[in-house]
């Protein structure tokens, strides 16, 4: 790890979560940071088998300080880090990922619009159910799908309402700004 990368930290942003009290000592144990140089309680540091301690040199502030600016720094690091991530929740090996990007084209599986300025987020769109991956979406049509909880019945029924009233609206903007100006 790059120390000029690390920030000192005062406070944790980690819960304290279970008790480390010492049943001989009736004091909770402590270590000292390898980075930070604070001494804390041990659980403010991560579970690692092969230290001696059994846990990490670097508590968990430092840590994340570090993989952040790492992540800030590094393309690579960030790459890998979406790598595992697709793979974790969705399944998909990175060739998998490669080949629904070539078949989409850079445009959105739903609406056709190119996955550039405000439309340039690429979204994995899968089944909540059987977590099966449908395809890559842009934003919008990701956040609609999700709103309306991928319900078939739920999105023809607003398609419905939309072609319904598109052309017989219940109150036209014309008369909306008729009511606003006579008051």
């Amino acid at each position: 790890m790059q120390l000029d990368l690390l920030e000192n930290t005062t406070t944790s942003s980690y819960p304290l979560q279970g008790s480390l009290t010492s049943v001989e000592t009736g004091q909770t144990p402590t270590k000292k940071c390898s980075k930070c140089g604070e001494v804390k309680s041990l659980r403010y540091f991560a579970k690692k088998k092969e230290a001696p301690s059994g846990r990490r040199s670097a508590c968990r502030d430092c840590v994340a300080v570090y993989a952040k600016n790492l992540y800030n720094t590094s393309p690579g690091y960030r790459m890998s880090c979406y790598e595992s991530r697709i793979l974790r929740m969705y399944g998909l090996t990175w060739d998998m990922h490669t080949e629904l990007m070539l078949r989409a084209k850079g445009h959105c599986d739903s609406c056709g619009e190119p996955f550039t300025g405000e439309k340039g987020a690429v979204h994995i769109d899968h089944c909540h159910t059987t977590h099966d991956v449908r395809g890559l979406l842009c934003s919008s049509c990701n956040t609609s799908a999700g709103s309306l909880g991928d319900c078939p019945d739920k999105i023809f029924s607003l398609i419905k309402y939309i072609m319904e009233t598109r052309y017989n609206p219940f109150l036209k903007s014309e008369d909306l700004h008729l009511s606003k100006t006579h008051k």
